[in-house]
C-alpha cells in the first residue's frame, strides 16, 4: 500500500523552473547563452567579441550597445511545474526587451532594478504543439527601432521628445545602471542581458518578509546645533564615529556568479580587517544583491544604501514615476531584511548638481520649465516623495531616510556645518591636501585622491610596446580628462617627482603613495576634529575594471597603499600625535640615507602561508613588498616605515586561498631607493 505513495512523492515535480538553457542570435546563428549573463560577456565565452577589459578593446565593442540582440528558450510542457496557476518571473533584465511567447507579444519592459512577472497558466492551457518558446527582444537604448510584431520601441531620445524638457544627460531616461554608460572611473559599456534569474513558478514571487535580528540599535540623529546640523550615528543610545569609504559595484557586469561572489567576500572581508564599520552603497551602480548584504550582515558591517539616483535631473513624467515606484517598493522590500542596512538615502549628487553645476546657464529652462523639474526632484526624492513613501511603507524597521547626499555641495559654506558633505576641492578643485583642515565637515561622505594600480596589474591589460604613462591604453584606463595632469600637480609639490622624471613603474608606484599621504591626511583630519565630525567614508574602495582611480583595491583584489594607511588610521587606538608629527613634513623634505635591511622569508603552516620578516638597518621609508611572481593579496603590513634596528614580520594573504605561495620570492623597494636613483 506505501509503494504508490512513495513513488508518487519521488516523482512530484518542484515548484519552480529554473530557465538557464537560452541562446543568443549573432549574424543569423544561434550561440549558447549564460544566464544569469549580459550580452557582452555571453560575446565573450563565444569569442565573437574581446575582453573589453584590455587594450583598447573598450572602444571596438562600442557597437555592442547600439545593436539590437535576440534571446531564446523553449520548454517542454511536460517539464513545467504543477499547478493552477504558473507565473513566469524575470528577475532582472538589463536594458529594453520585448517579451515574445510562442509568437505574441506580451509586454515591453524597461527597467533593469524590477522584477518582472507575468502570470502565464491561461496561456498554457492553448499550447498545441507542447512546447513554450520565449524570446526577448533587447533594443539599444539611443535609438528608435522596429519590429514585425510590436509598434516602435522608444529609446531615450524619442522619450527626451516627449518630455519637452532637456535633461543634463539623455541616460536620465532609461533606468539601467548609470555607470555602465561610463563614469570618470569605468569604462563605457552600455550593455542588456537576462542578468538575474529567470523561472517559471507556481507560487508568487512576493515572500514573506523575514528581518534577521539587530546586533545592536542604530540610529541617526541630524540635530540643530551651535555650529548647523550634526549628523551623527548613535549605536545603542552612544555616538559611534563612522570609518568606511564608498562601494561601487564590483564589475562592468555585476551577475550574482562564482566570480563576483568571490570579489564579495575579499573587498568585505578586507574592508573589515581595515577597521571599517560602514559601507556606502554609492547610487550610480546597481541595488546590490543578497550576497552582498549577507555578507555585510554576518561581518557586522553597517550599509548606508543610496537608492539608484546620481548626478542628473530626472523626467517626472507618469510612465517614469511608475516606473521608478514600483523599483523602489521592490527593492525596499527585498533589502530591508537585512539589519546590516542603517540608512536609506535617495540619490547622489542630484541637488548639489542642481544647485551647483550650472545648468540652468547651459539649457536656458524657463521659469515653468525649472518649476517642474523641481516639481519631479521634490516628487521622486522629496521627504514625502516616492522613495520617502516606498521606506515608510516596506521597512518595518522604519530606518531613516535622507533626500540626497550631500547636503551641501563643497562650494558653499554650510558644507563643513549642515550635514554630510561631499568635499572635492582636493581633486577636483586641485587644492592642497592640507584644505582637509578647514574643510571637514559633520560626516565626510565622499572624498579622495586618485592612484595608479601596481605594474603587476598594468601589465594584464597593458601590451609590453605600450608600457608607458601616456600610451593608448593607459589613457584608455585613466577615464578622468584631467587626471594625470592632477596627480602629476600633487606629486611634484609632495614629493618632487613627476610623470616625465619617473618611469612607468615607479610612477605607479609613488602615485599609491601619494594618494595613501593626501586621502590619509584627510581621514587624519576628520578623526581629529570630532565631535565636530562624525563620519569618514573616502571615495573609492574598490573598482569594477583595472584602471586609474580613487580605489583602495584594484580590480584584482590587491591592496593599494590608501588601504594599508586606511586600516592604520581606523585602529581603534589610533596614536593622534605621531600622525600629527608624520604629516608635519612633505616626503620630498626628508632625509633618506642609503638603505640597509635583512630580509627572512618562510613558508609556513603546510607550506600554503608565506611570512616575511624586514629588519632595517637603517631608516626606511614607505617600504613595499610583494611576489615574485606577483600573486593577487596582500601583507598584514605594506607600505610602512621602519627605524634603523626595527623590524616587522608580515604574513602574505592571497586573493585566491588556494593560491600556491610555495615557490614565492620576496622582492621589496622603498621610497630610500627611488630619491637616491633620482638624485645621481
Amino acid at each position: 500500500m506505501l509503494l504508490p505513495l512513495l513513488l508518487a512523492a519521488c516523482t512530484t515535480k518542484p515548484d519552480k523552473l529554473e530557465l538557464t538553457d537560452w541562446q543568443f542570435e549573432y549574424n543569423g546563428q544561434e550561440y549558447p547563452a549564460t544566464v544569469p549573463g549580459f550580452i557582452h560577456t555571453d560575446l565573450m565565452a563565444n569569442g565573437i567579441i574581446p575582453d573589453p577589459y584590455y587594450c583598447t578593446n573598450e572602444d571596438s565593442v562600442r557597437w555592442v550597445g547600439d545593436s539590437v540582440w535576440y534571446y531564446g528558450t523553449t520548454i517542454r510542457k511536460s517539464d513545467l511545474p504543477e499547478g493552477d496557476t504558473l507565473w513566469l518571473v524575470f528577475d532582472g533584465l538589463a536594458g529594453q526587451a520585448s517579451l515574445v511567447i510562442n509568437g505574441e507579444l506580451i509586454d515591453v519592459m524597461d527597467n533593469m532594478f524590477c522584477q518582472y512577472t507575468f502570470l502565464i497558466s491561461d496561456f498554457l492551457l492553448g499550447l498545441y504543439d507542447s512546447t513554450l518558446n520565449i524570446g526577448l527582444s533587447f533594443w539599444p537604448v539611443s535609438n528608435t527601432h522596429y519590429d514585425e510584431e510590436c509598434e516602435a520601441l522608444p529609446g531615450d531620445s524619442l522619450k527626451e521628445s516627449w518630455y519637452g524638457i532637456p535633461l543634463p544627460e539623455r541616460r536620465a531616461f532609461t533606468r539601467i545602471a548609470p555607470y555602465q554608460q561610463g563614469w570618470d572611473w569605468g569604462p563605457k559599456l552600455t550593455t542588456c542581458g537576462i542578468w538575474k534569474r529567470v523561472y517559471i513558478t507556481n507560487k508568487s514571487s512576493h515572500t514573506s518578509l523575514a528581518i534577521q535580528a539587530r546586533k545592536a540599535t542604530i540610529e541617526l540623529r541630524q540635530e540643530q546645533d551651535s555650529i548647523g546640523q550634526s549628523f551623527t550615528f548613535y549605536r545603542d543610545g552612544k555616538p559611534l564615529f563612522i570609518k568606511g569609504a564608498n562601494w561601487i559595484p564590483v564589475h562592468s557586469f555585476p551577475v550574482d556568479n562564482k566570480a563576483n561572489r568571490d570579489r564579495y567576500r575579499l573587498l568585505l572581508i578586507s574592508a573589515k580587517e581595515a577597521g571599517f564599520n560602514m559601507l556606502r552603497v554609492w547610487g550610480g551602480g546597481i541595488y546590490e544583491h543578497d550576497y552582498f548584504f549577507d555578507l555585510c550582515d554576518s561581518l557586522d558591517l553597517m550599509v548606508w544604501m543610496d537608492f539608484n539616483f546620481s548626478t542628473m535631473l530626472y523626467p517626472d513624467n507618469p510612465e517614469m514615476l511608475e516606473s521608478i515606484k514600483e523599483e523602489a517598493y521592490q527593492n525596499v522590500r527585498r533589502i530591508a531584511k537585512h539589519p546590516c542596512v542603517v540608512l536609506w538615502c535617495g540619490n547622489n549628487e542630484v541637488k548639489n548638481g542642481w544647485e551647483d553645476w550650472g545648468w540652468q546657464e547651459v539649457y536656458k529652462w524657463t521659469p515653468e520649465q525649472r518649476a517642474q523639474l523641481q516639481h519631479g526632484i521634490d516628487t521622486i526624492f522629496g521627504e514625502q516623495g516616492i522613495l520617502a513613501q516606498a521606506v515608510k511603507d516596506c521597512d518595518p524597521l522604519q530606518r531613516p531616510y535622507i533626500t540626497t547626499s550631500p547636503l551641501y555641495g563643497w562650494g558653499h559654506p554650510e558644507c563643513v556645518t549642515h550635514g554630510d558633505s561631499h568635499y572635492w576641492g582636493v581633486w577636483w578643485g586641485e587644492e592642497p591636501f592640507e584644505k582637509y583642515a578647514e574643510k571637514t565637515g559633520r560626516f565626510m561622505s565622499e572624498y579622495g585622491f586618485q592612484s595608479y594600480p601596481l605594474m603587476s596589474t598594468i601589465k594584464r591589460i597593458c601590451p609590453e610596446d605600450q608600457l608607458y604613462i601616456d600610451s593608448p591604453t593607459l589613457r584608455s584606463h585613466q577615464k578622468h580628462p584631467r587626471g594625470l595632469q592632477i596627480i602629476d600637480k600633487a606629486m611634484r609639490q609632495y614629493y618632487g617627482f613627476d610623470s616625465k622624471t619617473l618611469n612607468l613603474e615607479d610612477y605607479c608606484y609613488v602615485s599609491q603613495l601619494l594618494q595613501a599621504w593626501g586621502t590619509g591626511y584627510g581621514i587624519f583630519q576628520h578623526i581629529k576634529q570630532q565631535p565636530h565630525c562624525m563620519g569618514t567614508l573616502y571615495w573609492q574602495l574598490n573598482d569594477c575594471w583595472p584602471v586609474a582611480s580613487w580605489s583602495s583595491i584594484d580590480y584584482y583584489g590587491n591592496w593599494k597603499a590608501l588601504h594599508y594607511r586606511a586600516q592604520a588610521l581606523y585602529a581603534d587606538h589610533v596614536d593622534l600625535k605621531k600622525w600629527e608629527q608624520y604629516y608635519s613634513v612633505f616626503p620630498k623634505d626628508r632625509i633618506y640615507p642609503e638603505p640597509h635591511y635583512t630580509v627572512k622569508s618562510s613558508l609556513t603552516n603546510h607550506h600554503s602561508s608565506l611570512q616575511v620578516t624586514i629588519i632595517a638597518g637603517t631608516d626606511l621609508y614607505d617600504v613595499y613588498i610583494d611576489t615574485d611572481p606577483h600573486i593577487d593579496g596582500h601583507f598584514t603590513r605594506n607600505f610602512f616605515d621602519l627605524r634603523a634596528g626595527e623590524s616587522v614580520t608580515n604574513t602574505f594573504i592571497p586573493a585566491d586561498p588556494k593560491a600556491d605561495v610555495s615557490h614565492a620570492k620576496v622582492t621589496v623597494r622603498t621610497l630610500n631607493e627611488l630619491y637616491l636613483r633620482n638624485k645621481k
